[in-house]
């Protein structure tokens, strides 16, 4: 049973007991692609790599403070949430609490250590650019909106991620991190109780202060159908990419529909690997999509989705596609198609 309880200054805590050794603390705050603007896309990616850099009133590093103990760690950001994480021996699980509550006011952002993370931040956007899922996914979110920031996706904007500065990120980090922007969850073999006490020990004393990542949804750009053929390099495998927004977060039924249409046509391998994969992901052969290949329209189909809280995109990639037009019909066909009781059995054989 999950204990939820909240601090004075706004910070959440969310804490579950399991029968475990370890601990697993994690921070999330609400910032993410949604919240940048022009001259900062691909920010928030930026300050979470920082965020492993030096922070003031920790004695070492991230990394050497939690693999010294055995530990792990990680953090990611996507379009609406950066987060942070530890797993611990639980009894270490304190470590945990104290790395978080530095990082959330002290991080340094030093000079050298900033344009150092720049450099690693932008030969990740070179080797997503060889990628070329990444580059057709990418191309069709510049498509599907004009202004809207999920239009550069997480990584951003190469000419912003050149020219930002550490000023500007550094007022970026004091904007959004903070308690009241914040939710720690620890789950594991650390007592509800003792979690909630280390929380207010080690969060307890952060003033309140800096601002909100909640953003009033919204969309823009692309109505209709647009069609783009792009060259592949040589050597690549030619693949069609077929994308259509479906609902975010914010609106419950729309998302409920979204989830029950990626179990009918893509099988359950969302439900296996989870609903945030970062990359598309091959779709059963149980699943409806994989007709595609049973009828010799491609060698492979993949899809992705993500749940994000403002409308995205649904993408479905088939690999080595043999007739463009004639699979985008039979992919239509099947999204049209109703599911049979049989297909709560064997998703997408209605």
């Amino acid at each position: 049973m999950l204990h939820v309880s909240r601090l004075g200054n706004g910070l959440t805590v969310i804490a579950h007991h399991m029968p475990v050794d370890v601990a697993a603390i994690y921070a999330f705050y609400n910032v993410g692609a949604k919240n940048e603007y022009p001259g900062i896309f691909g920010g928030s990616h930026l300050v979470e790599h920082m965020l492993f850099r030096r922070i003031e009133g920790l004695r070492g590093s991230v990394d050497e403070l939690v693999e010294g103990v055995g530990g792990y760690f990680n953090g990611f950001t996507n379009y609406d949430y950066t987060a942070y994480v530890e797993v611990l021996p639980v009894e270490y699980a304190e470590l945990g609490f104290e790395i978080e509550s530095k990082r959330m006011i002290n991080a340094v952002f030093d000079d050298g250590e900033f344009e150092l993370e720049r450099r690693i931040v932008l030969s990740e956007f070179d080797m997503n650019e060889n990628d070329p899922d990444f580059r057709l996914m990418y191309r069709a979110s510049m498509i599907a909106w004009d202004t809207h920031p999920y239009r550069y996706a997480v990584i951003g904007l190469r000419s912003d991620l050149n020219r930002v500065s550490r000023d500007e990120l550094f007022r970026y980090y004091r904007r959004y991190y903070n308690p009241g922007n914040a939710v720690l969850v620890v789950v594991g073999g650390l007592g509800e109780d003792k979690a909630v006490e280390l929380a207010n020990k080690y969060f307890g004393g952060i003033e309140p202060g800096g601002e909100s990542g909640v953003v009033k949804p919204w969309d823009d750009g692309l109505q209709g159908r647009v069609r783009v053929e792009l060259k592949a390099l040589s050597g690549e495998t030619p693949r069609l990419l077929i994308a259509f927004k479906v609902p975010g977060a914010h609106d419950i039924d729309g998302l409920r529909k979204t989830i029950l249409t990626d179990f009918i046509i893509s099988g359950d391998r969302a439900f296996a690997y989870g609903l945030t994969s970062r990359e598309p992901m091959a779709v059963p052969r149980s699943s409806r999509l994989y007709r595609l290949v049973e009828e010799g329209l491609g060698d492979a189909v993949y899809s992705y989705y993500e749940v994000t809280y403002m409308n995205n995109l649904y993408s479905i990639i088939i690999y080595n596609v043999k007739d463009p037009d004639k699979a985008i019909m039979r992919v239509e066909e099947l999204l049209a198609e109703r599911p049979s009781e049989m297909s709560w059995a064997l998703p997408g054989r209605g």
